[in-house]
């Protein structure tokens, strides 16, 4: 099975089950009116979109044609760059949200206490449901040498939901047992603002993250991961003769496509032998498709 039917099985699962988990996540959100569900609701619905376009992405991006000669890969960190940036107008909207609700109810006593009872159960299913998808997401990108960015993408993405169902769950549980005299009670109805506010503290820096790596793909810089650059610089590195000496190993990077520029020179008494440099080229090539489906090599001689 080739690396995009992989990664297309991966992608077709994961549309399942967090059609089921975005479907739930509204309801019981409607059913309670808590704020902290809407957040969570809404990265399963991102995941869920952000997994049915990487599913068509996936299917165009390799296809090459006389006008995209090296396919449509810069569709992918376009998508990431867009995708990010919905999320942080959002998860500010929530935050605006929360806070004028909270401030109504210290500043004029106004609000109503939240029903947290549906959302223990709901939050029990989406945790394990979120792990076990995001585990089988980095399987599946195991499978193909981890070398799939929306694999990876939906693999975080699952994760950071998981983990904020596991917080609003828990915070759900304490507010569950406060009474309603107790010096806390105040939370039973701004609970969500503060559990809110810490959940995307935490989480918001994952979008400003995807936001730098896609314009670094966008406008064409080099390769960040630096556990690939040294996979890669190895396999160039031990294919090339010992006669040729390389300068510098540049990769680029934009979606799944790959482009490495070697830069390389001849010792300064042999020539180098272009039909022998040929067929290192391939080899270096064979082997590097093995780890990464797309990848471009270019040796440019350095006088």
């Amino acid at each position: 099975m080739n690396q995009k039917r992989i990664e297309q099985r991966g992608l077709w699962l994961g549309i399942l089950i967090n059609s089921i988990m975005a479907v739930s996540g509204i309801t019981v959100f409607l059913i309670t009116d808590i704020e902290a569900l809407f957040v969570d609701a809404y990265f399963t619905v991102i995941t869920l979109v952000s997994g049915i376009v990487s599913i068509i992405i996936s299917k165009v991006s390799s296809k090459k044609s006389q006008r995209f000669p090296d396919g449509l890969f810069v569709l992918e960190p376009i998508f990431s760059l867009c995708q990010s940036l919905l999320t942080i107008i959002l998860l500010s909207l929530s935050v605006i949200t929360v806070s004028v609700k909270a401030y109504r109810y210290f500043a004029f006593g106004e609000g109503q206490m939240m029903n947290v009872g549906p959302v223990l159960p709901y939050e029990m299913v989406m945790v394990c449901l979120s792990f076990t998808l995001s585990w089988f997401y980095a399987r599946q990108n195991k499978k193909i040498n981890n070398s799939s960015t929306m694999l990876l993408t939906e693999t975080k993405g699952t994760l950071i939901d998981g983990i904020m169902s596991s917080g609003i769950g828990l915070a759900a549980l304490l507010i569950f047992f406060i009474p309603v005299n107790s010096p806390l009670h105040f939370l039973l109805y701004t609970g969500d603002f503060f559990v809110t506010v810490t959940l995307i503290a935490f989480t918001i820096k994952m979008p400003f993250q995807v936001i730098k790596l896609a314009f670094i793909e966008i406008s064409g810089g080099v390769l960040q991961n630096k556990q690939v650059q040294q996979k890669v610089e190895h396999v160039v590195r031990t294919n090339l003769a010992d006669d040729i000496l390389v300068k510098s190993c540049v990769i680029y990077k934009t979606g799944m496509a790959f482009r490495v520029r070697v830069l390389i020179n001849g010792s300064s008494h042999d020539s180098i032998n272009l039909k022998k440099l040929a067929q290192q080229k391939q080899q270096i090539l064979t082997e590097l498709r093995h780890k990464f489906a797309f990848m471009n090599l270019d040796l440019v001689y350095d006088s």
